[in-house]
């Protein structure tokens, strides 16, 4: 039985606009950046959206599963080098 992998992309939106949170951070834009290059490369992973990772102050985060750990502070800028990241785990 081959294990589907996942990469999921907190998008959370914390209720006090003053505390931080990946939403509010660009966890939205990076998700759809990642559905849309991970659909154009056909890499075998699924990109899923997620309301809380724990992690808010270090966001945006995302997690790359299973046992591929965590990103942390991801930018839209990161998106090569997160893409070369995910290449490699989804042949791992």
């Amino acid at each position: 039985m081959k294990i589907t992998k996942t990469v999921t992309v907190c998008v959370n939106y914390r209720a006090n606009p003053d505390a931080p949170s990946c939403g509010a951070r660009g966890g939205l834009e990076i998700a759809e950046a990642l559905e849309t290059a991970v659909a154009e490369r056909g890499l075998p992973v699924t990109v899923e959206r997620f309301n809380c990772l724990g992690m808010c102050e270090r966001g945006p985060n995302l997690k790359l599963s299973p046992g591929g750990g965590f990103c942390q502070g991801v930018q839209l800028e990161d998106l090569p080098q997160l893409l070369e990241k995910i290449t490699a785990f989804a042949k791992d």
